[in-house]
């Protein structure tokens, strides 16, 4: 059989219920004409559960894996997995999952029996669909490399085209850098090997590895939107003055570490074409606000874009901020025909110009991150003075006085300490020999740290704490983890918040352990941007240089809109509360209300389920605390 490799750019008592359905002949606009949400749950099967006609399983090695139906109350427990079930919009029904590490986790023994098997959709007539796209909700965790694929045929496997569907996930990742359990949309444009034929095949590949678990649920096909410019990631570098390097970019700058170079330059965004049509004359459009008012607007040259194309844009002029302030960074993509699905075409971040608070990440938490799912020791050894921190130039000479970092889990006893760090960077040494200057208090982990700043202030010597210009210094968090079972140390260990909502050109971490050091933007540990503010003694400006959060809650458009049955929703907190999304009709009558009880500050995703509604157009309101925002949208057929 002949393959061929694509590029995806960023996703008894009871009859068996066949719950996928087709709807033959739509068009436009991202209309759904299948979808599965997996609700095979079957007590007269002996195996509990029965796939409808037309879905098959492959075990390509016979040994005796697979994927299978798995139960919406079911987490994935064994030896080095400890996840939650998959939070799905249709998780109750039950969803698909292949535990790998279960089946090799035998007798009190792991095996390496690898895994390489696939599941088979029914075949899909897309003879009328001039457009074909391919959506599910997933979660999984990489072991190595992930080898995941979509493959498609449309000439009963003689041929095939595969479509890379790991996320670009490394070694321990997990898809979109979501928390356990949180579902990640996985979307695909196919319409280049599927569109207008009558004979699709589609299955999900999984292969070459024996750890950890794959779990995807609510999978669905639809046409595109005709007009859809899909924003992929977003960087930009800080100007250092070096031109040899490509700083990554700084959240939160202290103003008096501001000189004649500073500023952010080389703004960068990557955008697919995953609509129906080329597109005309599509730029990166950038704008740097503060307080409403715009202090920066740039775009770059406009150009044509194909089909499954991406265009990555760049605008190289420099924007330098000179007085204390929240501002705003936003990036979107334009064309010449507006967008038809203004969801994902754009980005927009924060960042502060403060009197004492420097930090290389933003304010909310994306994922959090243990040092210890890595840095774990043999299961008769503990761990001590591990260190895992930040990267702080100096551009001007200061005076340090504490360090916060946002902690947000890990196992809460007498056994697990620690205290914050301050390491000098001497030139021309190993990072590993850099010496520790200053210290914080030793500190008990305790679960009232988790989802919270945590502060303290670093001892003196009244030398030490004043670093000059050009310094280099680490700051951060130095544990011990004395849990005499490893697994304990490795699956619980302390917690650290990160930041992914900019892409890193350089890295911005660093670990010191067990006499080495591991940084870069390719390392398991360099490649994150941890929640770590160095603090600086300068009071000058308390207003903007203490609350560092964004301004107010927000909700985004729900994705994708039109749609049937489910869609995404996009919200941020700025502070823990009580979640309440409300669904009106046009009369105001309320349809539908669901309390997600209290939720932490941060970035979430609610899918929301209307199996229940008529199709017509409705709105939705999210309540959280004093914030009251309403959107609308239209469920069709």
């Amino acid at each position: 059989m002949k393959k061929l490799t694509l590029l995806l750019v960023f996703f008894g008592l009871f009859a068996a219920v066949q719950t996928h359905a087709q709807t033959p002949g739509t068009k436009g606009n991202g209309q759904v004409f299948f979808s599965e949400t997996f609700g095979w749950a079957n007590p007269a099967d002996d195996k509990g559960w029965t796939a409808p006609a037309g879905y098959y399983f492959v075990d390509a090695l016979d040994n005796g894996t697979n994927f299978k139906w798995w139960p919406g109350t079911e987490g994935f427990y064994t030896l080095y997995t400890q996840d939650p079930p998959l939070n799905s919009t249709t998780k109750d029904n039950g969803f698909m999952a292949n535990f790998i590490e279960q089946f090799n986790w035998q007798s009190g023994v792991l095996t390496t029996t690898p895994v390489d098997n696939s599941l088979g959709f029914p075949t899909l007539n897309c003879s009328t669909h001039s457009s074909v796209i391919v959506r599910y909700q997933t979660h999984f965790m990489a072991y190595s490399v992930a080898h995941m694929w979509l493959e498609v045929s449309v000439d009963n496997w003689v041929h095939s085209a595969n479509y890379n569907v790991n996320f670009a996930c490394g070694h321990k990742d997990r898809p979109a850098d979501k928390p356990k359990g949180e579902p990640a949309l996985l979307e695909v444009n196919i319409s280049d090997v599927a569109a207008g034929m009558p004979e699709v095949r589609i299955r999900l590949h999984w292969l070459d590895t024996y750890m950890y678990y794959w779990a995807f649920d609510d999978f669905t096909v639809s046409e595109a939107y005709n007009n859809d410019m899909s924003v992929n990631y977003v960087k930009m570098e800080w100007d250092d003055g070096d031109d040899a390097t490509a700083m990554a970019w700084i959240a939160n700058i202290p103003k008096s570490q501001l000189n004649a170079t500073s500023g952010f330059m080389n703004f960068e965004s990557g955008a697919l074409n995953f609509g129906e049509y080329d597109q005309e004359a599509a730029y990166l459009d950038v704008d740097i606000s503060k307080n409403g008012n715009s202090l920066f607007h740039k775009m770059s040259t406009p150009t044509d874009v194909n089909v499954l194309t991406v265009d990555t844009a760049r605008i190289a002029d420099k924007y330098a901020p000179a007085d204390y302030g929240h501002y705003k960074i936003n990036w979107e993509f334009k064309q010449k025909v507006a967008d038809d699905n203004t969801v994902n075409n754009k980005r927009s971040i924060l960042f502060n110009v403060t009197d004492s608070v420097y930090s290389r990440s933003g304010e909310v938490n994306t994922l959090g991150w243990s040092m210890n799912k890595e840095s774990y020791n043999t299961p008769d050894a503990e761990e001590t003075n591990h260190f895992c921190g930040s990267i702080f130039p100096i551009f001007n000479d200061c005076e340090v006085s504490s360090i916060s970092v946002f902690i947000t889990g890990g196992l809460a006893d007498p056994m697990l300490n620690y205290h914050f760090s301050l390491f000098f960077q001497t030139p021309g040494e190993a990072i590993e020999a850099s010496p520790e200057i200053l210290v914080s208090d030793n500190k008990q982990l305790d679960s009232a740290d988790f989802n919270t700043w945590v502060t303290m202030p670093l001892s003196k010597d009244g030398e030490s704490e004043f670093l000059k210009k050009g310094d280099k210094v680490y700051a951060g968090l130095t544990f011990d983890n004395t849990h005499p079972n490893y697994l304990d140390r490795r699956n619980n260990g302390l917690e650290i918040g990160t930041d992914n909502t900019v892409g890193l050109t350089e890295s911005s971490t660093v670990a010191i352990y067990r006499g080495g050091s591991r940084t870069g933007i390719g390392d398991f540990f360099g490649k994150r941007n941890l929640m770590i503010h160095l603090n600086l003694n300068d009071h000058g400006n308390r207003v903007d240089g203490v609350d560092l959060r964004p301004e107010a809650a927000s909700m985004g458009q729900n994705y994708p809109n039109p749609f049937r049955e489910t869609t995404a929703i996009d919200f941020e907190l700025t502070n823990g509360s009580e979640v309440i999304f409300q669904v009106m009709d046009l009369t105001g009558r309320k349809v539908m209300e669901v309390n997600n009880g209290m939720m932490p500050a941060g970035k979430h995703t609610y899918n929301l389920s209307t199996s229940s509604l008529d199709a017509g157009i409705y709105f939705y309101t999210l309540r959280a605390g004093d914030f009251v925002q309403t959107k609308q949208m239209v469920v069709v057929d």
